[in-house]
């Protein structure tokens, strides 16, 4: 075998001959449409954030997000994205029927088309929202387009073309590299690579600063969740969350909290009886308190830019209704 490649060297070499070097291409995450440019993320739980231009100028947005653990049911997802279109929300049931199967690299996952109703006010009219997600060994990952209706019908081939060359093992490798430039001691766990700061901090400058007081525990972040907190001897869970643009309204949110503790769908006509203002910072924002008959949700919205943050304490009433002032004043230290 060695005589061979030997002979063969020299058969293929002369003096004339020169030596060529050949590199291997990096093996790339996924292959984009040459419409796609890549802007920077709002948000801490983005790998990657893309702009998707029409030839007449039309936009829509296409988001990578990754997670790690996600413990929250399709239909929840779903949900949240068909309150940000003003949509209904659908039982766990309804969801393989609202649904498609799509390929995503090697794996099969589930591709969502969900358009806001006709009579949909301001700029709420025509809006569109495409998701694929896929759950792999990796954890959970979501592939999410949003734009107007008629622009992402003549992007939809290139989303779904792009789908079909993810590589999620390439994608994990992109995160542990980035993180691992940032800090040459970290894990390579996609876990810890991916999942937003839990805490403010000087790497985190999207995430806001806030004082928690000294009877509450902090239980981290989880999937959606970019912080949480116990409280009450675990009787009370305060959460923080953030999600793009007016994500669905104030009243579609309440109400989906309302469903949570087992009340009725309100009006636009309740909320002036049913919420309140409150300043985080500089910023008017909206009180709600919703006292079910096993749980109670008190809540507020605060609208930020292009951003719409929610901080929530969920536990029995009575337990909620004791930690309404520390709630209220943990809220209120929040600085953006």
């Amino acid at each position: 075998m060695c005589c061979f490649a030997a002979v063969m060297l020299m058969a293929g070499c002369s003096q004339d001959d020169q030596i060529q070097v050949y590199t291997v291409p990096k093996k790339v995450a996924y292959q984009l449409p040459s419409n796609w440019t890549k802007t920077a993320s709002t948000s801490a739980m983005r790998l990657a954030t893309y702009d998707v231009r029409g030839e007449n100028g039309e936009e829509a947005e296409v988001a990578i997000l990754p997670m790690p653990s996600l413990n929250v049911a399709d239909h929840e997802i779903v949900n949240l994205w068909r309150s940000q279109l003003q949509l209904p929300p659908i039982t766990k049931e309804e969801v393989e029927q609202s649904s498609d199967p799509v390929q995503i690299g090697d794996l099969q996952g589930r591709i969502f088309d969900l358009t806001a109703p006709e009579n949909a006010p301001g700029e709420m009219s025509g809006a569109r929202i495409i998701t694929a997600f896929v759950a792999a060994p990796t954890g959970t990952w979501f592939f999410k387009m949003t734009g107007q209706k008629d622009h992402l019908e003549k992007e939809i081939d290139g989303f779904t073309s792009f789908l079909g060359s993810v590589d999620l093992n390439a994608m994990q490798k992109e995160i542990a590299a980035s993180r691992t430039t940032a800090d040459p001691h970290a894990g390579v766990n996609m876990a810890a690579a991916s999942a937003p700061p839990t805490r403010p901090s000087t790497a985190s400058s999207n995430l806001p600063k806030w004082t928690i007081p000294d009877s509450w525990t902090d239980k981290g972040g989880r999937s959606m969740i970019l912080a949480s907190f116990s409280a009450q001897g675990g009787a009370v869970e305060v959460t923080v969350s953030m999600l793009g643009g007016g994500a669905g309204g104030t009243l579609p949110n309440i109400n989906r909290w309302r469903g949570q503790v087992g009340l009725p769908p309100a009006s636009e006509a309740d909320l002036t009886s049913m919420a309140s203002s409150i300043e985080v910072g500089d910023i008017e924002s909206t009180y709600v308190s919703l006292p079910g008959a096993s749980q109670q949700i008190d809540a507020v919205i605060v609208p930020k830019g292009n951003q719409t943050w929610f901080f929530k304490a969920m536990g029995t009433p009575a337990a909620v209704q004791q930690e309404t002032e520390n709630f209220k004043s943990f809220v209120q230290s929040v600085q953006f």
